[in-house]
């Protein structure tokens, strides 16, 4: 045990970053992670208090720092260079498989909108992808109905827009 906390090791880092871009404050990242805001504090600040000033190094378990990489949108190419191919291996079972050649063209058409790369879209994304498909539909239903003015063409009519015979 040590009174100086120590430096958190570099995929604490990754992950504080990552969150940081997405404009995820602990709690909303924890809760994404499905963890406490407390256990992910531990994990990106590298240790935890454990009273009289004194402070021990905490690592994330491989299965733990996969979760939370998914929800901030850190890849397992990240989590490698930061030396946890550990937990890139458990993030990639997590993770849908990259797109293939053909289907990267069409994401790259999307990439120059007017939203371009932003790190928001990219979060779900990430996280919609993440839901089996059933999921993933309901997903789309509810924001098509939710918020019909942004693409109207998909929304779903009112009740009372509906016709009958």
């Amino acid at each position: 045990m040590d009174a100086n906390p120590p430096n958190p090791p570099p995929e604490a880092v990754l992950l504080q970053q990552a969150a940081r871009r997405a404009r995820l404050s602990a709690r909303q990242a924890a809760k994404r992670a499905s963890m406490s805001d407390a256990r992910w504090r531990h994990i990106v600040n590298g240790y935890e208090s454990v009273g009289r000033g004194m402070k021990i190094p905490v690592t994330a378990p491989a299965e733990t720092l996969a979760r939370m990489a998914q929800a901030v949108g850190v890849t397992s190419q990240q989590l490698d260079e930061a030396g946890r191919p550990d937990a890139a291996e458990i993030l990639n079972e997590l993770a849908p498989p990259p797109p293939s050649s053909d289907s990267a063209t069409h994401a790259d058409a999307g990439a120059g909108g007017p939203y371009g790369n932003d790190p928001h879209l990219d979060a779900i994304t990430a996280l919609l992808a993440s839901l089996p498909p059933e999921a993933q539909d309901e997903v789309l239903r509810r924001l098509g109905r939710t918020h019909p003015s942004a693409h109207p063409e998909h929304a779903e009519p009112a009740p009372e827009q509906r016709r009958t015979g």
